[in-house]
């Protein structure tokens, strides 16, 4: 057979058709039985796909400001100033009523201050904000309850741990 006769196939020019939706089906049922997808690869490339894009430098939570005595108390003590430490980046957040019931205002700073885009991240999605050229950004009416925030800081963001708002 000459390489020339392998470049005109009898049909290519022909509208796709029943016969070759048939001839296809019977390809892929060959293929299955001698190379069948190894069982969990897709589960497995899945969970790989999300851990590369949650990938990210997590942060140490350094100070957790309590107010004295408030250890044994029945009312709950909410925390007005916590702190992230990172070799690269510290993340001071101060937490205040917000103007909603049941939210909270986040007033953050960034040191080294930089202007820098920050994700807010919680069970029911994602804000966005950006810090201005001293490091410093707000988040109004946040809904309390467990979040994270993440700065995008070169090739890869930091982020905080869960915490409380």
């Amino acid at each position: 057979m000459d390489l020339t006769e392998l470049d005109h196939v009898p049909g290519a020019d022909d509208p796709f058709d029943g016969s070759d939706v048939a001839l296809l089906s019977r390809l892929a049922a060959v293929d299955d039985l001698l190379d069948p997808v190894p069982g969990g690869l897709v589960e497995r490339s899945r969970f790989a796909m999300t851990l590369a894009s949650l990938e990210a430098e997590v942060m140490e939570l350094q100070v957790l400001e309590v107010p004295a005595g408030s250890v044994r108390s029945d009312a709950p003590v909410e925390t007005r100033t916590i702190t992230f430490t990172h070799e690269r980046l510290t993340v001071m957040i101060a937490l205040s009523a917000g103007s909603e019931r049941g939210t909270v205002r986040v007033d953050g700073w960034l040191a080294p201050a930089a202007a820098l885009d920050i994700e807010l991240r919680r069970p029911d999605g994602v804000r966005t904000t950006r810090s201005d050229e001293d490091g410093r950004f707000v988040l109004e009416d946040v809904p309390r309850g467990p979040a994270s925030l993440l700065m995008h800081q070169g090739e890869t963001p930091v982020s905080t741990p869960v915490v409380e708002l």
